[in-house]
């Protein structure tokens, strides 16, 4: 894996934590939560995606 590689999925995986982060502080705001649960399922796939391709 390249370093340009190692980078995105760091910037990916630093904004699926900041989504995590988001579905905690959102308790009582269904749609607000359900939107962060989808962009960290999306993050999910991309950065499975990634990982396959640079392997």
């Amino acid at each position: 894996m390249t370093d340009e590689q190692k980078g995105y999925l760091q910037a990916l995986s630093d904004v699926r934590a900041w989504h995590q982060w988001q579905i905690g502080q959102k308790f009582e705001d269904t749609r607000g939560r359900e939107g962060h649960e989808a962009a960290v399922a999306w993050l999910d796939l991309l950065i499975a995606a990634t990982e396959e391709h640079a392997a």
